[in-house]
């Protein structure tokens, strides 16, 4: 994500908002100065307009990130400047502002505006709100730091029990990644307010949130996949997968549909489909499995990162991963797969929250 700082977002705040108040017939711009003082306060943004002919200012604070918690910061820093300025109105601008962002503004009576084109402005006769303007910058910075592979490891243990109290430490640990890692992800998400901290120890504050982030940024194709055909029931194939996988000491868990069909009824789907962490060409070899163009009926998945086996589950004597990783499979297996997936939350995942 291009990031802009110092004068050259000043400058960009300036010319969005002001092309924001420009389609407005009784808002008239009389003056627009950056690094402005008033009372021996310097602001980024002073806007001096004319509403229907009556003089008001407008506060602009500049942010070159618009996280809810920097938002939050900026919010306090604003009312603080409006405290002893009559008729004037605060507005925040950032390169990006999300619906959280938004929200916190709007409940605070903050006007925002961002260089995506998402505005939100109540004052006086004015009432603007323009939502749904994507983010034109790239990878928002939290896909980055959140959601790639060992990085993401820390989701699996937050979502597998969002109310436990972790600390970083044991977090680390659980998650089998570095504390270092884990550090710089508690930042990320307490940026965007995704968990709560208290007395050092944190929780998850918004699953669904996270959970719905994580979909945005994950598709089941991250793990490469090895296609055949079998004339193997799915039964026999679950219990030859089991035994060879065993025998060579490979980790495995079955996975989408045939993890699903494990662990609640749905309409069955004729391909089964295994995670399996070892050499996938041998075990095709021992369980005689064919290479075919058309017509396979076995997909066995290459883990993109070991956290796919966290909170492995053991149904029957058969290992399936967990139901947060069906449903991240599900969920991108586009069709079929998203009904599936929203009855896994539905069934197993929400309940447990």
């Amino acid at each position: 994500m291009k990031q802009y700082t110092g004068r050259d977002m000043e400058t960009r705040a300036k010319k969005s908002l002001e092309s924001t108040l420009a389609g407005i017939p009784f808002v008239v711009i009389k003056e627009s100065k950056t690094n402005a003082r008033i009372d021996n306060k310097q602001f980024d943004i002073v806007l001096t307009v004319l509403i229907s002919g009556k003089p008001t200012k407008f506060i602009v604070e500049v942010k070159s990130q618009g996280e809810p918690r920097i938002v939050r910061m900026a919010i306090a820093q604003i009312k603080d400047y409006l405290k002893n300025l009559k008729d004037s109105y605060g507005i925040l601008v950032a390169p990006y502002l999300s619906d959280s962002s938004r929200q916190i503004c709007k409940e605070a009576d903050i006007g925002c505006v961002d260089l995506a084109g998402n505005a939100f402005l109540s004052f006086k006769n004015i009432f603007i709100e323009r939502s749904g303007r994507p983010n034109p910058f790239s990878v928002r910075r939290i896909s980055k730091s959140v959601f790639s592979p060992k990085s993401s490891r820390i989701l699996r243990v937050l979502l597998s029990d969002p109310l436990k109290r972790w600390y970083v430490e044991d977090l680390s640990k659980e998650a089998g990644i570095s504390i270092g890692l884990t550090s710089r992800v508690k930042q990320a998400l307490l940026s965007e307010e995704w968990i709560k901290e208290e007395n050092k120890s944190f929780y998850l504050a918004k699953s669904e949130e996270v959970l719905n982030q994580w979909i945005n940024n994950y598709s089941y194709e991250k793990n490469p996949g090895f296609s055949f055909y079998s004339g193997l029931s799915e039964d026999q194939l679950e219990a030859a997968i089991k035994k060879e996988c065993e025998k060579r000491k490979y980790s495995y868990g079955l996975a989408l549909f045939s993890g699903a069909r494990k662990v609640a009824p749905f309409v069955r789907f004729m391909r089964f489909l295994s995670y399996v962490d070892g050499n996938i060409e041998n075990v095709a070899k021992a369980l005689q499995l064919k290479k075919v163009e058309t017509g396979a009926n076995i997909t066995l998945l290459q883990p993109y990162d070991e956290g796919v086996f966290y909170g492995l589950q053991n149904i029957k004597g058969i290992n399936v991963v967990s139901d947060i990783q069906l449903y991240l499979d599900l969920k991108s297996y586009k069709g079929r797969g998203e009904e599936a997936a929203q009855a896994i939350f539905e069934q197993r995942i929400k309940p447990k929250w």
